[in-house]
């Protein structure tokens, strides 16, 4: 039996949003809705506060879509980008044969 490393290195898309928390549970829908484009999760708050923060990753190749979902809720209510920026999504897999 021999070990194959098999390693990747692709290009995520980083965004954190600050948004009030009133409207994060539509933001959350919305991205649900749009399933397969990123994955999201909510930044540590405390429970007084008024906002809420979202940090999002997809795929270099779904940036304009994602970007476009964004557009669409600024539309609706205020959402602040606090964070845009392109990062490496290093993983090295070992398979044995």
């Amino acid at each position: 039996m021999s070990t194959t490393l098999i390693s990747s290195n692709k290009l995520l898309v980083k965004i954190i949003i600050r948004l009030h928390k009133n409207n994060s549970a539509f933001v959350y829908f919305t991205l649900e809705a749009n399933e397969g484009i990123s994955f999201y999760s909510t930044l540590d708050s405390s429970p007084d506060d008024q906002f809420r923060e979202i940090e999002m990753f997809c795929d270099q190749s779904l940036e304009a879509e994602l970007l476009h979902i964004l557009d669409k809720l600024k539309e609706k209510f205020p959402i602040e980008i606090l964070e845009h920026s392109t990062i490496s999504d290093n993983f090295t897999h070992a398979n044995n044969l």
